[in-house]
Parts: C-alpha cells; structure tokens; sequence
C-alpha cells in the first residue's frame, strides 16, 4: 500500500485511502509510550471522541513524533467529521511538520476554506521547522493577499527566518509590517528583530531597537547580548550583562553560555563558573558542556577533565566538547582515543564530534590529520554540514588542493550548503590561495549579503594573486559599501600599493586608518613601513616606524627590507643590530641590504652569524650571499659556497652566480651554471637569455642560436613586459606587442612622439 505522500496531489485518493485504512484498523488501539503516560491506560479510539479529546491525542503523537499514530487518529477525524476543524488542523499541521511530512502539512491545511491567524502561523512554523524559511516568508505574502493580517507571532517567526537566511532587506520588509500593523513595540516582535538585526550584521540596527523598547524581559537582555557577542564586541556584551544584573532580572542559562563564550581570561571563568554553581545552573547539560568548551579554550586541560569525569549525566554534546577542548590543546592522541572510546560507551559520533576535531586540526596547521579525518566522517556515512564544510576548506587551502576544492563546492551546491555566507567565504579564500581567482569572484558574486570576511577574503586574493588594481577596486567597493574593514583587509590594500609603487592610494588607505584608529594595529603599520618604501618615501616610512609603541618582527624586518630597497645599508643593518631574536626574514633582509650596499664582509659576517642565534640558512639565503660575492667581482668564491654548501642547489642559486659571470665577463663558471639550469629544467626565461646574451659577448654566436632554439624545445616563453601608471584616480597598465589592449593607446602614443621630438629639439 503506497504511504500518504504518494496519494497528495489527489485530494480524493487521500480521503478514501484514509478511510480504508480506518476499516483495517478500525479494531485496532493505539498504544504509545507517549499516549499511556498521558491518560494511563490503553485507549481504543472511539467515533465518538470530542475535538478536544482528538487533540489530546494528536498532543501525545506530537509530544512522541510518533507519525504511524498520529495518521491513525487523523484517519478517525476525518470520519469524524472534523477534518476542517481549525484547533485540530492546526496539530496536525503541527504534527506533520514536526515529523518533516511538510507536503501533508500542506494538504492538511488547504482542506481548510476559511484560514485563521493560528493556522496561518501553524503553517509558517512547519515551514520553518523544516528549514524551508524562504517558502515561509513566500506563504505570508500570498496568505496577505487574501487579506490575512499577521500577529506578533507571525512576524517573529518570520523575523528569525530572515536572520537564519542572513536577509536583511526581508527584515526590514517584515519589520515595515510590523510598524503597520502597530506590533513594532510587542517584545516578542522586538526581540526576534534584535536577533534578525544580529544575524545579518547590522548591530547598530538592533541597538537601536533595544533602546527602544518600552519593556524588556530576559529574552531581550539575553537578544543583544547575543547581538555583541557575535559581532566580537565582548567589552559591550560584559557591560550589558552587568545592566542586566543591576535591572533586578536574574540571568539564566542563556545568559550564563553567552557570558561564557566571551570569556577573557581563566579568572573571568571562574567567576561565571561560581555563579553558575551558586544558581543551580551548572547541573543543566547545556552549561556544564558551554563550561568544558570554555576551560578547553583557556587551555585548562584538567579543569575540563574534571568536569567531565564528575558529570552524573553525559550526552553527546559533553564528548564533543572534551574531544573538540583536546584537540584544541595540541593533544591529538587523546582526541582520537576519545572519539574512539565514545563509540564503545553507546555514544555515536556525530557531524558536530568529527567538526570539532577537523577544525582544530586545521587551525594548529594539521592539514593532512584534518583530511584524513574528513575521510573517515565520510566513510562513516555522515553527511557533512555548514560547519564541517567550513572546517575542512582552510585545510585544503593549506594543501591547495584545488580538485578536493571543487569537490566540496559541488557537494555543497548539490546539497543546499553553498548559500550560507560562511562557505562562501571559505571558498573565495580557497580559491584564491589555489590560484584559481576566476572561481573566487565567481563564487564572491553570489554572496548577496556580505560581511567584513566576505570582502577581505576578496582582496586578499586579489592582492596573493598579482591583481593588484581588482584588489584595490574591490576595497573601494567595501568602502562604498560601509563594511568596516578589518586589518587583514587594509594590510592586504597597502599590499597592493606597494606591489604597484601606488603612492596617492596608499595615502588615502593610511588616512582612513588614522580617522578609524587602525594605524596602531601592528601588522597594519609594518604595512605602512612596507608600501612608503616601495613606493620610494622612506623616510616615511621610518615616521611611522618610530610612531609605533608597540613592534613585533615584522614590523623590524619591514624596515630593515624598506632600507635594503633602497641601498641603505648601514641604516638596515642598524636595526638589524637592535633585533632580539631574528629569523629567516630578519637574515635575509640584512643580507639584501649588504648586498645592494656593496657591504660584502658585513654579508659574509651576518651570513656566519646565523649559527649563533640558531636560525638554518636556507637557499633564499645562499642566493642572496651568491649574489652578493658575485657582484663584488668573488665568482669563485660564490661557486666553492655552493658546492660546498647543505642546501640542495637550485636554479636561483645557479642563476644567482650566472648574473655574477654576465657582470664579470666569466665564460667557463657562466656555461657551468647554465649548464646546472638547464639540467634542472628551469623554466625563467631570463637564465636562458642571460647566457646566451654571454655566450655572444664572446663570439659563440652558433652556441647562442642553440640556447634560442633550446628555449623553443622547452617550450620557455620571454616573459611579456608590463608597466603601469596612476593618472588621477585610475591605473593605467601597458604590456609590450600589445598596444590595443589600451583603449587610447592611440592619442597616448601621439603624446609621446611629441615629447620625443621635444627632447630631440632641446639636445
């Protein structure tokens, strides 16, 4: 016999397949769990039962999702007679909803001519319940134009729909219904439009509707709240709960897990922790597993551990949050033992236990533990959700794995994943850091609503990839769009000026960081140090380096590197010398310094040096010391430190001495390098005409013609020249051969034949 949503599109096949299916079991009682424990004995339904005996029934099948009962007394409504009675429709709508049969919710309540508020909300509530908020929102606006008016209920559950869609402007259309409808001060209205206001980042929205408020109960204090804690805004949050405590409302257990996850410090835990245990509150699931989560986070290893071993009551949430708080301290084997040990206990794993365990391997650069555990969620059969997908995405990032990538995001899009802003995000990061920038924008465009990640994430990649003009268009387009950038965001902008040596951009991003408050951020000021000298202010960029109170290492090896662009030398490694501890940059800027300031055995002593403060030498700097002797006239010096040094050596290095041999008219060291080149199958175009160009300074002109055609057999291509100019507001870019690829190339080169001719006169 076919079930019930097999016979829906026929309303007459389902009323008569309710029927028989009544004279089959027409015997036959109903014996629940749910049922007995409500009226304590086994009860044989009757035709003669009332409506409100029918739907202390239909409250039972609810209460147990217990769909096969809950068909069986509506089969004896329908015989009843009280098929279109609205206070049973509106539970069994309830009941199919609750039990995901929403298209026989659908049917249930089209049998009903005369709709009511209660079973309009009824429908909405299945709808939303299922996940379907859009086809929610769609039904208000078709049930208003039949002329239904919607109640304080109708617009909150649709107010909490539009905040899990991350739709602002149906928030706002709901919350025009609202003013119209009188129901823009009901509590419950306003607390649903704080949360909406939240969820869509618009937090000074939903400030103002607090503030408003003529009454607030909890939900309200506990709203926005909320409302701070996820913009990152814990100082505001702590000083809201303390106007919340000074009201005279006593905070529950909402307010205890939001206090909770903006905890600042062990101390600060503590405290909650006492006034959790002083309240009663600690013995509710929810809060001691908020309370392991939290210790996890703070790094307090056996606190966590005790609370879990002296929990009376565990759930799956409790292991989740022990596994999740020791992977999140680098403890990986406890981790997986634990996530072994829960299946053994009866607990099974879930989407939630394998997240957490994904994320923290991602976020402590194990990528590959991250992937393996990715694979064993999917050889378990679980479907992975928003948060597993936005988990594993930084580690593909890290691996680029650009196909496992795609995978996900067709995946995603296969399973309704792809819309939620968090995804998207994580795939335009992905994308970027593969090189794949055309399926970045693609999948940036689709996000409607976006947020400071969404935005930075953009120009991050723009700025990683070389598209240095797109990345600084697009932070304009942030600008416009009054998202306040972050300082990932304006360290990315800055790069981008400095890659384009864009002086007037990179004083109009420094403004707004002063206006804003941004240039005391760290990695936005070594930004600053990074893009004046590039862009040839560096006395600019020493201004902010000695305006800054607090430094870390990039910001030293930013100003040492600013020196070493511009041959300074004794001013880089003067600073190099006030460096504590420095590393590999820190080194390799020193050298470039020496190196571009002729300051060969200042080099050669910083370069032995590295031993004593324990950082290894790596090819970058064996290239950099090569480079330095070579350019001192030292060749051989420069070829017996390769040869003899324990860094594998590369094409760089090899290319490095080459240069030195071009300089110093070498031919016997010049071929051995290119021979190294060629052998290691480099593909820099430059090595190959760098010693043909030799070869040809001393006569070998057959030799040379070999090393052209060579790179034709290689398939090594000259890398096409490209310049660029700021005029006004926009960046003009040249490529040479390619003149038509400027719209006024023409009246440009007009212009510069008649400076030609103009400097010929004046010679």
């Amino acid at each position: 016999m076919k079930p019930i949503s097999a016979v829906i599109r026929n309303p007459h096949n389902k009323i008569s397949f309710l029927k028989s299916n009544l004279l089959i079991q027409s015997s036959l009682s109903i014996t629940t769990d749910s049922i007995a424990s409500k009226f304590n004995c086994r009860t044989s339904i009757s035709n003669r039962f009332s409506a409100e005996s029918y739907g202390r029934f239909l409250d039972a099948c609810l209460l147990s999702k217990n769909l096969c009962s809950g068909k069986l007394v509506h089969a004896k409504i329908v015989i009843a007679g009280l098929e279109k009675d609205s206070f049973l429709v509106t539970k069994l709508i309830g009941l199919y909803s609750v039990c995901g049969n929403v298209p026989v919710a659908e049917w249930v309540f089209n049998q009903v001519s005369n709709c009511n508020v209660f079973l309009m909300n009824a429908m909405i509530r299945g709808y939303c319940a299922n996940g379907l908020y859009q086809k929610a929102l769609d039904f208000l606006e078709v049930k208003m134009e039949d002329g239904m008016k919607p109640d304080s209920y109708t617009l909150s559950c649709l107010l909490k729909a539009c905040g899990l869609l991350f739709n602002l402007q149906e928030g706002e259309r709901i919350r025009n219904l609202a003013e119209e409808s009188g129901l823009d001060k009901d509590i419950f209205v306003s607390n649903a439009l704080i949360g909406m206001y939240a969820k869509c980042g618009s937090l000074v929205d939903g400030i103002q509707v607090f503030e408003r408020m003529p009454q607030r109960d909890i939900v309200s204090w506990n709203s926005i709240i909320s409302a701070y804690v996820q913009e990152g805004l814990e100082e505001e949050a702590i000083v809201k709960v303390q106007e919340l405590v000074r009201s005279g409302l006593r905070p529950d257990r909402v307010t205890i897990i939001s206090a909770l996850s903006m905890c600042s410090s062990v101390e600060m835990l503590r405290e909650i922790h006492g006034y959790a245990i002083t309240s009663g509150y600690e013995r509710i699931s929810t809060v001691r597993n908020s309370l392991i989560s939290m210790y996890g986070k703070c790094g307090r290893v056996e606190e966590f551990r005790w609370l879990f071993d002296n929990s009376t009551c565990t759930d799956n949430a409790t292991w989740n949050a022990v596994i999740s708080g020791y992977a999140q301290n680098g403890r990986f084997e406890e981790s997986i033992k634990l996530l072994r040990d829960m299946k053994l206990v009866g607990f099974d794993s879930d989407v939630v236990t394998y997240s957490g365990i994904i994320s923290s391997f991602s976020q402590n650069g194990q990528s590959e533990q991250a992937m393996r555990i990715f694979e064993e969620l999917l050889n378990s059969g679980l479907k992975p959700d928003i948060i597993t997908v936005a988990s594993v995405l930084p580690a593909i990032s890290d691996l680029q794995y650009l196909d496992k990538c795609r995978e996900i995001h067709a995946y995603s899009y296969r399973n309704g994943l792809e819309y939620d802003r968090r995804v998207r995000n994580a795939l335009v990061s992905v994308y970027s850091k593969c090189g794949s920038v055309q399926d970045a924008e693609q999948v940036f465009s689709k996000i409607m609503e976006r947020d400071v990640i969404s935005w930075s994430s953009m120009v991050v990649g723009y700025t990683q990839n070389g598209f240095l003009n797109e990345a600084l268009n697009t932070f304009r387009q942030m600008i416009i769009s009054k998202t306040t950038p972050n300082p990932i965001t304006i360290t990315s902008a800055l790069s981008a000026c400095a890659g384009m040596a864009s002086l007037r951009h990179g004083k109009e991003i420094h403004l707004w960081a002063l206006k804003n408050r941004f240039e005391g951020q760290t990695f936005v000021a070594s930004a600053l140090i990074d893009m004046y000298a590039k862009c040839g202010k560096i006395k600019e960029s020493r201004r902010v380096f000695d305006l800054m109170t607090d430094r870390n290492l990039v910001t030293w090896n930013a100003m040492i590197g600013g020196y070493a662009v511009h041959g300074l030398g004794e001013n880089a490694l003067e600073i190099f010398g006030m460096v504590e501890e420095p590393d590999q940059i820190s080194f390799l800027a020193a050298l470039s310094a020496c190196n571009h300031g002729g300051l060969v055995d200042k080099g050669t002593d910083i370069f032995n040096s590295m031993k004593r403060f324990r950082v290894g030498p790596t090819g970058g700097h064996y290239s950099c010391v090569v480079d330095m002797l070579g350019r001192s006239g030292r060749v051989d010096e420069a070829l017996d430190l390769i040869q003899n040094s324990p860094v594998e050596a590369n094409a760089h290095l090899w290319g490095a001495l080459l240069g030195a041999c071009k300089t110093y008219s070498n031919l016997e060291i010049a071929i051995y390098a290119g021979a190294r080149v060629i052998e290691l199958g480099c593909k820099n175009p430059g090595y190959y005409v760098q010693l043909s160009n030799i070869l040809a300074d001393f006569g070998r002109w057959e030799h040379a013609e070999v090393m052209r055609k060579l790179m034709k057999e290689k398939g090594v291509k000259k890398v096409v020249g490209c310049s660029w100019i700021e005029v006004n507001e926009g960046v003009h870019s040249f490529v040479a051969r390619d003149r038509a690829q400027h719209p006024e190339w023409e009246s440009l080169f007009k212009m510069l034949k008649g400076l030609n001719e103009q400097m010929k006169g004046m010679g």
